[in-house]
């Protein structure tokens, strides 16, 4: 502090400069997510720092706070004027990591603060989340507040799109109750359909909820499911012992690879589609549908790391383009996707590795070769 009077600046002043360079971590976010409430009161009173100052990640104090689950924090810098809807690079937003954490009190908080509870990432709404992480608490909190349990998100979706979608019975989207079932929280999937979540919805393959259920064998959810599903026409016997023998019959599963393998290809064609006409949040969706059936498709997941790269997304650009090298690492392509993602991340330094690795692979590739130039020279 001697220094910084030296130097001719304040107190304040001196501490915001003691902000780590490597993630832009300030020390408002070490005291939040550290459980300092006194710090956090004598940073943001005394040296009125921004509430809402973001890290290198984009998290605000708010987001430390929640994930760690220091309510009396949370509290404080409500009260403070944080932004109760503050989203970070990847557009999590405070209600999604306390729908992660399953935290009900702070949910419940941020509820009354009013929060936007239908919010949605490219992972889905709060609901989902909770859903998905089994927090049967959380779910029900939700569902109070009015969440839809019946909303079909997909990654990567906007609110012009979801008209569209939720049109198309057959699009790809998973609600809270099929995310549930997924994951074989029992406790989660009663509390959906006590609030009127519709099994008889079908996923992107094709499925309902009853059948998922079937086919991973869990006869306890098979059990609730069944009562409340409408009779799916295509099944000869309808009943549990049908219902099981039928999914796990050959003829089912020639029929399911048949017409799995048809809308894997219509997706890809569709999301390329998309892709050449700019619209990247489209494209994920399809590209998006595609990996639900096959998940390790080289060519998709680096379609995805492209798309993400044009959205700006550099965190799940790099993180299609490493996926995609793991199935493909002799591809020159998968390099090029690689230091794209590296440079939004302003990691230039990094980004000449991978690009000339893939120039190893394609001498002649005069894309690797200009974009491994201009990072060398940086």
């Amino acid at each position: 502090m001697d220094h910084a009077r030296a130097e001719g600046i304040g107190v304040g002043e001196a501490i915001r400069k003691l902000v780590d360079e490597v993630d832009g971590e300030s020390l408002l976010h070490a005291a939040a997510a550290g459980g300092r409430l006194n710090v956090c009161k004598y940073l943001v009173e005394k040296l009125k720092l921004d509430v809402d100052f973001k890290d290198g990640c984009g998290y605000a104090p708010l987001h430390h706070a929640i994930f760690k689950g220091y309510l009396d924090i949370v509290r404080y810098l409500l009260e403070k004027g944080a932004n109760t809807d503050a989203s970070s690079d990847q557009n999590y937003t405070p209600l999604h990591i306390a729908a992660k954490t399953g935290d009900t009190k702070i949910i419940t908080l941020l509820l009354s603060r009013g929060v936007h509870i239908y919010a949605a990432t490219r992972i889905g709404s709060a609901l989902q989340y909770a859903a998905g992480h089994g927090h049967r608490d959380a779910v029900k909190v939700l569902l109070d507040h009015g969440a839809n349990p019946n909303a079909v998100i997909s990654q990567g979706m906007l609110r012009p799109l979801m008209a569209a979608i939720l049109f198309d019975p057959e699009s790809y989207g998973n609600t809270p109750l099929i995310l549930a079932a997924k994951e074989e929280y029992v406790g989660v999937i009663t509390r959906l359909l006590e609030a009127g979540a519709d099994p008889n919805y079908k996923m992107s393959v094709g499925l309902t909820t009853l059948e998922i259920a079937a086919m991973r064998c869990n006869y306890q959810i098979v059990e609730i499911l069944f009562p409340v599903t409408s009779r799916i026409p295509t099944y000869p016997d309808w009943s549990i012992g049908g219902l099981m023998r039928h999914v796990h019959s050959d003829a089912f599963k020639m029929k399911r690879e048949v017409y799995m393998k048809e809308k894997f290809h219509q997706a890809k064609s569709k999301g390329r589609d998309a892709f050449q006409e700019e619209q990247y949040l489209m494209a994920v969706n399809w590209f998006n549908e595609a990996l639900d059936i096959i998940p390790k498709d080289p060519a998709v997941l680096s379609n995805m790391s492209a798309c993400y790269a044009r959205l700006g997304d550099g965190f799940s650009a790099l993180e299609y383009a490493t996926k995609c090298m793991n199935e493909r690492p002799e591809w020159p392509k998968v390099y090029y996707r690689l230091g794209v993602a590296l440079n939004i991340l302003k990691r230039s330094g990094d980004a000449a590795n991978p690009f000339n690795k893939g120039l190893t692979l394609d001498p002649r590739n005069k894309e690797l070769k200009d974009a491994y130039i201009l990072n060398s020279i940086k």
